[in-house]
């Protein structure tokens, strides 16, 4: 009986090593993919954030457009340098004219730990472009209550 036991003891420990050699790696894989993945999005967010703050608070601006141009990049300059993760390789382009302000920042974001899987992938390319119109809203709403009368015959 106690022989029984001792073997069944010693097979029940090689199960546990069996399952730890394919558990712990898959786990420790999945949790470095998630962190990986939430980077990427944070990034993501952050640069389609940034993009529409700037062209927004640049399209408030009165005056021509390189006054909204030197406006957005202030703005975008400000927003940036509050990053989590700072991307060296931006590219920004910003465009205003008299009917908006556009913002597009375009990144190469180097992901990390991507030698180890059979992908020629090692970089990600992101790209965030954001428009803002440029509007009086005083005019804009006189303009929606003139044609909401006219839609209810007066």
């Amino acid at each position: 009986m106690r022989l029984w036991t001792e073997q069944m003891r010693r097979r029940h420990h090689a199960y546990m090593t069996l399952e730890a050699c394919f558990i712990m790696p898959i786990a420790v894989i999945l949790t470095a993919a998630l962190l990986i993945l939430s980077f990427y999005l944070y990034t993501v967010c952050f640069l389609n954030q940034a993009a529409y703050i700037a062209a927004f608070r640049a399209s408030l601006e009165e005056g021509a457009g390189y006054v909204r141009q030197a406006k957005a990049e202030e703005e975008l300059e400000k927003l940036l340098s509050e990053a989590l993760i700072q991307l060296p390789d931006m590219q920004r382009e910003i465009t205003a004219s008299s009917s908006g302000v556009t913002v597009v920042l375009t990144t190469q974001w180097t992901l990390p730990g991507l030698s180890v899987l059979p992908v020629r992938m090692r970089t990600l390319q992101i790209e965030a472009k954001k428009e803002a119109g440029v509007r009086d809203a005083p005019a804009f709403i006189r303009e929606l209550r003139r044609l909401s009368r006219i839609g209810d015959g007066g």
